[in-house]
């Protein structure tokens, strides 16, 4: 069944109004009609049952049949931290961290950050990336995109588990995840990797700087190698696909 992520205001009591971009999509992608059902969320872990009533090029009106929890979503926060790459290096992160469950993502700055400051239609497309990933992969809330902040001050916001690759390091991340719990909070470099006195700033701020292996992995690479790494240890690879 197809899903859909919709703002508040498209649910008014048992009626779903879908907003115009999603209404085209239903007409002119899917060709959907009336009498067909779709699952609606509301991003904050309600799923609805909607059969469709009219559908249209740019109104699209469905009624609820049945409400329920929406599944998919992980045991805990994971704070993915990575900082700002270039174009559709970036864009990787955000679709394949949402389909490995993080539920924040919280880019920074560094000192080798290229792209320091995303335009408002680059933000819009980022948005956009994370509610199209999270609508395929079947997660039930919408993940957090926040404002970029400099790696100092997101170091100080730093939850639970928290970790860094980085060459510098010398703890095997297998042994950083012997005893991991929730939350997880994942700060991943920028091309250039992490300075030295920054990797020094995180683990006094009690992050721990880990190493990846032997070869030296892009920025993209290592951010959904690590959150994988980190979801099997917590147990979030385990059983059946959540639908």
């Amino acid at each position: 069944m197809h899903r859909f992520f919709l703002p508040p205001d498209a649910f008014r009591g048992d009626v779903v109004h879908f907003p115009p971009e999603i209404a085209r999509q239903l007409r002119l992608v899917l060709r959907l009609h009336p009498g067909q059902e779709v699952m609606a969320l509301d991003g904050e872990g309600r799923a609805f049952r909607v059969e469709l009533v009219e559908v249209g090029k740019q109104r699209a009106v469905g009624r609820i049949r049945e409400r329920m929890a929406a599944t998919g979503e992980p045991a805990g926060d994971l704070i993915l931290c990575p900082a700002i790459s270039k174009g559709e290096r970036f864009e990787w992160v955000l679709q394949k961290g949402v389909e490995l469950g993080v539920t924040t993502f919280q880019p920074i700055i560094t000192q080798r950050t290229l792209r320091r400051s995303p335009g408002s239609g680059r933000w819009d497309r980022w948005r956009r990336i994370i509610r199209e990933a999270a609508e395929q992969s079947g997660r039930g809330k919408l993940p957090r995109l926040l404002a970029p902040l400099p790696l100092a001050e997101a170091l100080t916001q730093a939850r639970g588990l928290a970790l860094m690759p980085s060459v510098l390091a010398q703890t095997p991340v297998r042994q950083a995840l012997l005893n991991a719990t929730w939350p997880a909070t994942l700060f991943i470099g920028p091309e250039g990797g992490f300075a030295p006195d920054e990797v020094a700033a995180a683990r006094a701020a009690g992050v721990i700087p880990v190493t990846l292996g032997p070869r030296i992995l892009r920025t993209e690479t290592a951010a959904i190698v690590l959150t994988a790494l980190v979801m099997a240890a917590l147990g979030e690879m385990d059983g059946p696909v959540r639908k």
